[in-house]
């Protein structure tokens, strides 16, 4: 299942680490867009990823993968109503193994 938001998201594998780092950045639209409606949008993105995980059984790969990005998003999503994440910046988060693996089926699709 694809959802397509306010965030570029890649998986990059060390083979010399424990686990995945997950890197996002927000797409050049969202940038552009003024406060309030970044907010909106990215409210919406969050819904759409509880809509998709609720679609899928337990177990399905896209919903672990899924449920992984709707974690950062809903944690970040005070932050981004309130303007303060600098959007021009990537983040980068460390994932376990195991879940990185249900996050890449994810984001391949």
């Amino acid at each position: 299942m694809e959802i397509n938001g306010p965030l570029k998201i890649a998986v990059i594998d060390e083979p010399d680490t424990q686990g995945w780092q997950l890197v996002v950045s927000f797409t050049d639209e969202f940038k552009r867009a003024d406060l309030a409606s970044q907010g909106r949008q990215f409210e919406n993105y969050v819904r759409e990823l509880v809509e998709g995980i609720n679609a899928l059984p337990e177990g399905d790969r896209n919903r672990d993968g899924m449920a992984i990005v709707y974690q950062l998003c809903s944690e970040m999503l005070p932050y981004i109503r309130e303007g303060q994440i600098a959007l021009e910046e990537s983040m980068v988060v460390e994932i376990g193994q195991t879940q990185a693996m249900s996050l890449t089926d994810f984001l391949d699709g």
